[in-house]
């Protein structure tokens, strides 16, 4: 039972990590978004074209795949968010934006897509990571909930439904047994039928001789 106890708190981190990679995911993604589409309308220098292209096509697809890698526990969703952002981070549709202007030239020297990037990397290969641990807990006794009195409680019922089955074929049969029985009687009966004696097969008979024996 230790060993349980062990997966299922090993259960609880992974769901919490699970979590947090789609909140990143939704919260800062989403958020670029529309940060992007904002400065595409105010700022003349940025590409309008390419910010929807990029937001739209792009970051929601990204959001849409990081999700899904997380709710579906599968690491080619996880691969294609980050390819999503590595083809932003190439093309850079949001050059000369007040987001790449403040990060770029006072802070890290990168642009926000790029940032972004590096982001998108470490999600993808925290995604794995919980896939992996996921994959593992899921052949383990007790898997989703590892909970003692859970498993108790499934195992109990699995007896009841085996004794169940157990009673239901053992009165198939007895009622099988009778119904054979039943047959075979009847069919006696009707092969060698019984005469009872009645008080007037007594009184025919009554003065009836013995018949005499022939003398030689």
């Amino acid at each position: 039972m230790d060993e349980i106890a062990v997966n299922g708190a090993a259960m609880r981190r992974i769901k919490k990590l699970y979590n947090r990679l789609t909140i990143i995911y939704a919260a800062v993604y989403l958020s670029y978004a529309f940060i992007s589409v904002f400065s595409g309308i105010m700022i003349p220098s940025v590409n309008v074209l390419g910010v929807l292209f990029d937001t739209f096509i792009l970051k929601c697809g990204l959001v849409a795949c990081g999700f899904l890698s997380c709710y579906k526990h599968k690491n080619i969703f996880a691969f294609y968010a980050f390819i999503l952002q590595l083809i932003s981070a190439i093309f850079d549709f949001m050059e000369g934006s007040f987001l790449d202007i403040f990060f770029g030239g006072m802070v890290t020297g990168l642009s926000f897509n790029k940032l972004l990037l590096i982001l998108s990397a470490v999600c993808c290969a925290l995604t794995v990571y919980a896939n992996k641990k996921y994959e593992y807990l899921e052949t383990q006794v007790g898997f989703p909930h590892f909970n003692e009195r859970r498993i108790n409680q499934e195992f109990d019922k699995k007896q009841r439904e085996i004794k169940d089955e157990f009673q239901q074929n053992y009165e198939r049969i007895i009622k099988t047994s009778s119904d054979e029985m039943a047959d075979i009687d009847m069919n006696a009966r009707d092969t060698f039928p019984v005469h009872k004696r009645t008080p007037e097969y007594d009184y025919e008979h009554a003065h009836d001789e013995p018949e005499k024996m022939d003398t030689i």
